[in-house]
């Protein structure tokens, strides 16, 4: 990871101690609790201060949350309480970091060096270089797998248990063609970029707390045809905002070309009211109330103050299936709760289906009716 060593070579160079003592706890240190090597963070806002640390051996994080106590005490956990291992820093100079480690009665000396300080606004604890010695030899593990008689390649995160919160796993189509690298370059997005994509979240959430994000993300193919690859990315993860998130998004890519279809654009103008809001922005398509209807026209809600907020939702995602197209409304994080998908059939979706989607439904039809 060409990019963390860049970091960590700009990054290492000491940085003299801050005269407020708590302030100078911020930064990476690395050292040992006893005989056992560790890495720490430490990081103070406006509001207080919070840290994390691993041992070398394990590379899982473990929090460190302030204590009302004492100015230079910690205690590890999630939810740390009086009998929760504490940390209590005595001493706080421009490289060097010491305390006592105590838990069920026994006391360990704490020994850090520093290794590097803040930089800018980031919190040490989200940094690349507090985070580099985990993400070595993290590797992608490949499965073949197989849908709709055409073989496939899952790519599955293998983090070693380091990060224990996070799960990520794509797939690849097999093939070298212009169009299947297109279509694997989007798929494997989660796992794409160094650092990547997926320890963003990881990082996110120590921004503002001491405990790291979660993240769990799977895309998976749903249909496989000789036109067309349809796919869900389903994501819950918590990644240090206001709320969780939870989301199922699906995918529609032209086999063909590799591009990446939105199914609103088999929909003609009595479904889909489509508004341009000026040059650089997307055009919005929201469902008209007539065809809204047509799709709750069967649809009863599991819960009844899921009804109007169904109902009244403009915007839908929408997937593709052998028998027809698949809606979702894509509701208010306060509203998840009331998420549902609504199938309707082809034969249903006649009247609204615009020239170009007739042609491909119609070729998709086809393609089902000789038993594939």
């Amino acid at each position: 990871m060409l990019a963390i060593a860049a970091f960590l070579v700009a990054t290492a160079a000491p940085a003299a101690a801050p005269a407020d003592p708590a302030a100078a706890w911020q930064g990476i240190w690395e050292g040992r609790i006893g005989t056992l090597p560790v890495r720490a963070c430490f990081v103070k806002r406006d509001w207080g201060a919070f840290g994390a640390y691993y041992y070398l051996s394990r590379l899982q994080l473990i929090p460190l949350e302030r204590g009302q106590d004492a100015d230079g005490t910690f205690r590890e956990g999630v939810a740390p309480d009086a009998k929760s291992p504490r940390w209590t820093l005595e001493s706080a100079g421009a490289n060097a970091l010491a305390g006592r480690w105590t838990a069920n009665g026994r006391t360990l000396p704490i020994q850090l060096a520093r290794v590097a300080g803040p930089a800018g606004d980031e919190s040490p604890c989200a940094s690349l270089a507090f985070h580099a010695p985990r993400l070595a030899g993290i590797r992608i593990v490949a499965r073949p797998a197989a849908r709709d008689g055409l073989g496939y390649t899952r790519l599955i995160l293998d983090h070693r248990g380091r990060f224990e919160d996070t799960k990520v796993e794509t797939f690849a189509l097999a093939g070298g063609s212009g169009a299947v690298r297109r279509i694997n370059e989007a798929l494997r997005a989660p796992l794409a970029g160094d650092p990547p994509a997926w320890l963003d979240c990881i990082r996110g959430a120590l921004e503002t707390g001491s405990s790291e994000g979660e993240m769990d993300e799977t895309i998976a193919p749903r249909l496989i045809t000789p036109r067309w690859l349809t796919a869900e990315d389903h994501e819950e993860s918590d990644c240090g905002g206001a709320h969780p998130n939870s989301s199922n998004a699906p995918l529609t890519f032209d086999r063909t070309t590799g591009a990446q279809v939105d199914l609103n654009d088999w929909l003609n103008d009595k479904a889909i009211k489509r508004e341009n809001y000026g040059p650089g922005t997307h055009e919005a398509k929201t469902l008209r109330p007539e065809f809204r209807n047509v799709l709750l026209a069967r649809w009863k809600p599991q819960e009844s103050e899921c009804g109007d907020v169904v109902r009244q939702a403009d915007f839908w995602t929408v997937a593709l299936t052998r028998a027809g197209l698949v809606f979702a409304p894509e509701l208010a994080h306060v509203d998840q709760g009331c998420g549902e998908d609504i199938a309707i059939s082809f034969a249903r979706l006649r009247p609204y289906l615009s020239a170009e989607g007739m042609k491909q439904v119609d070729a998709l039809q086809a393609w089902v009716a000789r038993g594939r």
